[in-house]
C-alpha cells in the first residue's frame, strides 16, 4: 500500500463508524446525534431510539441551519452509517 492509499483510508475512517461503535456510543451516552436518513415511512415502522428522521433527499444547509454546530451527528440511511458533520 503506498502512502496515498494510506492516507485515504486515514481519512474515510476519521468520518465513518459501524453500528457497533455506534451502539457503544450511545451505551455510554455519549453526545452524540443519531440521524436517520431513510423516509418518514421507513422511519415510522422502526427507527433507533433516539433518532431524528431527516430523510437524505432533504438534507441541506437550509434544512440542517437549526442543528448544533458542537453536536456529533451519525447519519444511517439503509443499514449503513456515516458519522458527519452536517453543517
Amino acid at each position: 500500500m503506498n502512502i496515498d492509499q494510506l492516507n485515504h483510508y486515514k481519512q474515510k475512517l476519521a468520518f465513518e463508524t459501524d453500528s457497533w461503535d455506534v451502539y457503544e456510543a450511545l451505551s455510554r451516552n455519549e453526545p452524540l446525534v443519531v440521524v436517520d436518513g431513510r423516509s418518514a415511512e421507513a422511519y415510522a415502522r422502526e427507527h433507533i431510539p433516539g433518532a431524528v428522521n431527516l430523510p437524505h433527499r432533504e438534507i441541506s444547509a437550509d434544512t440542517t441551519a437549526h442543528l448544533d454546530k458542537s453536536r456529533l451527528y451519525v447519519c444511517y440511511c439503509g443499514g449503513s452509517y456515516r458519522a458527519h458533520i452536517l453543517l
